[in-house]
């Protein structure tokens, strides 16, 4: 058994509000389909946030886990620009300051940046608390904020990605290194193969 913290990050399946480009923070959509994925690991609990979208995905990628919700596992809520698009929102100048600086300016009615990276990190640091493997189905903002922290490229929350359909893989050689924050000794990524049904 390899030592150490391997954690694995996976995305939801898309909603509606993906496909339409929406900002969907806390609004709690279902995924548009159902699949079943190819995947080589096959964890028995998977954690996610508690909305239905990490737990439909969870389902269809490995219906044999158990599945733990997490509320602190949440996609960032974006207040009044949820569920509105750029095209929709890109005219109004608290927006635009939004995008040009999130960790300063909030959304109205949102969350501001630092609570949100406070609580995912306090939730991800409370789960792993000992050697082993963990998978998460969680949201694109909640993966690029862990990767943009611990992942080896350093890269600003901006800058960093987060898709549908990939498995994110981060490991630490010792416990220690992860519980003091440090950067992953290893990281890779690999597309997950789905099969749609109807």
């Amino acid at each position: 058994m390899a030592r150490g913290i391997t954690v694995h990050l996976i995305r939801h399946e898309k909603t509606r509000a993906n496909v339409e480009r929406k900002y969907i923070g806390w609004t709690d959509e279902s995924i548009l389909q159902e699949v079943s994925a190819q995947l080589t690991i096959a964890p028995t609990v998977v954690y996610g946030s508690d909305l239905i979208r990490c737990q439909q995905t969870a389902a269809c990628y490995f219906p044999n886990a158990n599945y733990v919700g997490v509320k602190q596992l949440r996609e960032s809520n974006f207040g009044d620009f949820e569920m509105h698009t750029y095209e929709q929102l890109k005219n109004q100048p608290i927006y635009r300051a939004w995008i040009d600086d999130p960790y300063e300016v909030t959304p109205p009615n949102g969350e501001h940046f630092w609570a949100f990276e406070q609580r995912v990190l306090q939730a991800f640091q409370q789960l792993i608390v000992q050697q082993g493997t963990f998978t998460f189905v969680v949201h694109g903002g909640v993966i690029r904020l862990l990767l943009s922290h611990f992942g080896q490229q350093q890269q600003l929350f901006q800058n960093t990605l987060a898709k549908h359909r990939v498995l994110y893989t981060l490991h630490w050689d010792q416990l220690e290194q992860f519980l003091g924050g440090a950067v992953c000794t290893s990281f890779s990524e690999a597309p997950i193969t789905v099969n749609e049904t109807m």
